[in-house]
């Protein structure tokens, strides 16, 4: 079971999507949860979106310690 566990975590962080979302972060290491919103992943005004189920429920503070709302905004 640790051999797949480690498999998914490796798969997932070396997948394109993440590498775009590392490369898009604003390097906080804080998230918080936010009303379920649909949206598809990538670069939206609000920032970037990884939403490999077409949802986005938690969003990445800001530098500055707020949450852009509403998530997803094009």
């Amino acid at each position: 079971m640790p051999i797949i566990i480690a498999i998914a975590f490796i798969a997932t962080i070396t997948s394109e999507p993440y590498q775009e979302f590392s490369e898009n972060s604003n390097g906080m290491a804080e998230y918080k949860f936010v009303s379920k919103t649909s949206c598809e992943t990538g670069k939206h005004d609000t920032g970037y979106a990884l939403a490999p189920f077409g949802t986005v429920v938690l969003k990445q503070v800001n530098t500055d310690g707020t949450i852009t709302q509403p998530v997803c905004v094009n």
